[in-house]
């Protein structure tokens, strides 16, 4: 029985030999290799998939600039590196200056014997990029007429505002105040509208203002009547003696003077 024995134990040695070279192992020869790559704030590269062979580039038809390096055959390519964004530097105005806007509000006419009235509340807006300073602003009261265009030209071109200048309004910002304007009733040019006497206003106003570096103009002319919702104004009746109207309103004419 000992030849025996012997040769099982011999055979077991064997296969339990056989079993130890056949197990699995951790190929290191295939492992990913891993490229250190420094460049200022690179962007991070997705991870290949599993399973997913990296295969070089092919080659391209025309010859590479001597500045692009040769890609090392089997190594990964990656993406060139993007520029990065021009960090803001905020608003660059090529031209700082203010700009005048002017608007009305007609409050109410007096119609008086002697004289008309017109009180209105004066909106002025700089809608520039530096404080308007030293605003003067003037108005007018004229007729609605075949020569109004004239008699607004002459206006803006002789622009005599005295008085207190405002000080000055910041950029973006407005400042309103309430104001009127007198005319003699010789000035006032009466219309018969169905027997009765009439007359259109036309209120004009020149604002002129200074900055650091110049002076500047901006004119504008409305026409007030009756406010009606609509397009056109109502005009305003003379022949009721001394009388107040209310309820006015105020269009702008195309018009002005903008320097």
């Amino acid at each position: 029985m000992l030849p025996w024995l012997l040769a099982a134990v011999l055979l077991a040695a064997g296969t339990l030999y056989l079993l130890w070279r056949r197990r699995p192992r951790t190929a290191l020869a295939g492992a990913p290799q891993i490229d250190l790559f420094a460049a200022p704030e690179p962007e991070p590269e997705p991870s290949a998939a599993a399973g997913v062979r990296w295969m070089p580039a092919p080659a391209p038809e025309q010859p590479e600039s001597a500045s692009a390096p040769a890609p090392v055959p089997g190594s990964r390519p990656f993406a060139p590196l993007r520029p990065a964004a021009e960090a803001p530097r905020g608003i660059v105005a090529s031209r700082l200056r203010p700009a005048i806007e002017i608007g009305v509000r007609p409050l109410r006419c007096l119609i008086e014997d002697g004289q008309v009235t017109l009180e209105f509340e004066l909106d002025l807006f700089n809608a520039g990029t530096a404080p308007a300073r030293a605003i003067l602003a003037e108005a007018s009261l004229l007729n609605a007429s075949a020569t109004q265009d004239q008699e607004l030209a002459a206006f803006f071109a002789r622009p005599a505002a005295t008085g207190e200048p405002l000080e000055a309004i910041p950029p973006m910002k407005r400042m309103t105040m309430t104001s009127r304007v007198v005319a003699p009733r010789a000035a006032i040019q009466e219309y018969d509208l169905g027997g009765r006497k009439a007359f259109v206003p036309l209120i004009a106003f020149n604002a002129m203002y200074e900055w650091s570096t110049g002076k500047a103009q901006t004119s504008a002319a409305y026409l007030v009547g009756r406010e009606t919702n609509g397009e056109k104004l109502g005009p305003l009746r003379l022949d009721n003696g001394r009388s107040e109207v209310r309820g006015l309103g105020a269009r702008s004419l195309p018009v002005g003077v903008r320097s």
